[in-house]
């Protein structure tokens, strides 16, 4: 039987024991993964860290692969949900400083996973069970909820578009891809170059596109 843990952690999850381990189990992956790195966070450094028994883990999830890949889309996921937000700044402000905005909202998220992802480029076995979380919407990854900045942007664009404040022809995926990639591209340098490098403003850019979409 699973270990029990303290009542309040158990209360953080509505009252659900499982759901409560589970969710303690991956907030300590986490954190293994942050202070040690990927290729160090063992089932046994994961269970010190969560204060629970190394075979405890096993009974929330099948192996080490299965474990860090429902950490690390946990973890993605989080960071992804006020993406979801978005769409309810359409109408406001600029089109210009909303898609400022939201270009600081996906640096935070890619500052972060960029560095998680390419640590999980050099276990190819670690790899393939991302894959198949992201793909799956598997039991740790809470769903089909997207962590694709653009889709989120796209999003955005759209409703704009159906308010008249962008050209009604418009190609809004376009433009939210092209507004990502260049925060994709921010993040893999401040990755290589580290995170005390410059992070160049993306503000000409993002005018070069506000200017493709005016109506």
């Amino acid at each position: 039987m699973p270990r029990p843990l303290p009542p309040h952690v158990v209360a953080r999850a509505g009252g659900s024991e499982t759901e409560a381990v589970r969710d303690h189990i991956l907030d300590a992956a986490h954190r293994v993964i942050v202070s040690q790195g990927l290729a160090a966070t063992s089932t046994r450094a994961v269970a010190a860290e969560a204060g629970i028994g190394a075979g405890t883990v096993y009974n929330y999830f099948d192996n080490r692969l299965q474990l860090l890949a429902h950490a690390i889309t946990r973890r993605v996921r989080t960071l992804a949900e006020p993406f979801d937000e978005l769409v309810a700044l359409a109408g406001t402000a600029t089109v210009a400083a909303n898609l400022r905005r939201s270009a600081r909202m996906a640096a935070t998220v890619l500052d972060e996973m960029v560095p998680l992802f390419a640590a999980a480029f050099s276990e190819g076995s670690l790899l393939e069970a991302l894959h198949a979380e992201l793909a799956g919407g598997g039991a740790g990854s809470g769903g089909a909820m997207p962590i694709d900045p653009a889709v989120y942007l796209e999003r955005y664009l759209l409703a704009e578009r159906e308010l008249g404040r962008i050209a009604a022809d418009a190609d809004c995926r376009a433009a939210a891809n092209t507004v990502v990639s260049l925060c994709h591209d921010r993040a893999f340098h401040r990755f290589f170059l580290g995170a005390d490098a410059p992070s160049p403003s993306l503000d000409r850019e993002i005018d070069l596109v506000v200017r493709a979409l005016a109506p």
